[in-house]
């Protein structure tokens, strides 16, 4: 199969030069996969640069997103860090410890368990969460200005289709 590489992209010629190389291999999969990855590293840096303009790592935002997500009082146990961010626990304490110090989120103990800990996003840490969120979404609206509604509904089924062997740990194939 050959391609117009001129009117490609970068994986085009990816491909291409595999296809040349190992054309006992069908390396149709590098068509999606390497686009998703460069897309994702693009979005990384766009996103590290979204919430720095708002005092926010990346890390930051997405742990104040999810204190922000609980609604009133915007407080969650640890584990809760631990399963929907995928944070190891040394990391998760480190990471909690740096929110304190910063003043975007305090530490508090059940007031009828004082086993159970909590983390709660301050008024500061939500202030900058909702900034850094309203601004985030007004750049990648205008990122996806080209594509129309319906293809942006259909690449969301697709992808989601391909993230769901992904949920809960498990691993695609098992």
């Amino acid at each position: 199969m050959e391609r117009n590489v001129g009117s490609g992209d970068e994986v085009d010629e990816i491909v291409a030069a595999w296809q040349r190389e190992r054309g006992d291999l069908d390396s149709s999969p590098l068509e999606i996969f390497s686009r998703l990855l460069r897309l994702n590293r693009h979005l990384e840096k766009f996103r590290a640069q979204a919430f720095a303009a708002h005092g926010l790592d990346v890390w930051e935002f997405e742990m104040l997103s999810l204190l922000r997500r609980q609604g009133e009082p915007f407080q969650a146990q640890p584990s809760q860090f631990v399963n929907e961010l995928l944070v190891p626990s040394g990391t998760l304490t480190h990471r909690i410890n740096t929110m304190v110090e910063r003043g975007h989120a305090i530490r508090h103990q059940d007031s009828r368990d004082r086993r159970i800990k909590y983390v709660r996003a301050t008024p500061l840490g939500i202030e900058r969460s909702d900034e850094a969120m309203a601004d985030l979404l007004k750049s990648e609206e205008r990122m996806l200005e080209p594509i129309p509604h319906e293809d942006r509904q259909e690449i969301s089924r697709i992808l989601r289709d391909l993230l769901r062997p992904f949920q809960n740990g498990n691993k695609p194939g098992n």
